[in-house]
């Protein structure tokens, strides 16, 4: 049986409740590069060579319940550093941090939510 031999991944895609808050949030706040918008519910970013869809859901979901679509994803900073700078950004903007910034074996790691409660690392390998 051959197994997939994947060589990265090659997209995220994400359901959001309100597609507008969600472009602040990823376009504004974190300034990630808006590759594309399809039509009013659908916005690709280009994040180095990975991309992140945004796609408004049709039936928004309960932001406070603990059943996640997604674990979390994250994404990597250049250094400790970065990471706690991007801390105090997080929190001069009212963004939820919900763990760290913190140490762990040999990274430096945040953990935020986004708008629509999507758990989303920040960390540097040490």
């Amino acid at each position: 049986m051959n197994k997939l031999k994947a060589t990265g991944i090659n997209h995220i895609t994400l359901r959001v409740n309100n597609i507008e808050r969600a472009e602040e949030f990823y376009g504004g706040l974190l300034g990630f590069e808006q590759e594309k918008k399809m039509g009013k519910s659908m916005v690709v970013y280009r994040i180095g060579s990975d991309t992140l869809v945004l796609v408004e859901a049709e039936t928004a979901y309960d932001t406070t319940s603990k059943d996640y679509r997604v674990d979390h994803f994250g994404f990597v900073v250049r250094d400790a550093e970065a990471v706690d700078e991007l801390a105090e950004y997080f929190k001069e903007n009212e963004v939820t941090i919900l763990s760290g910034p913190a140490n762990r074996k040999d990274e430096r790691f945040i953990f935020i939510s986004d708008p629509d409660g999507n758990m989303i690392e920040v960390f540097c390998k040490r």
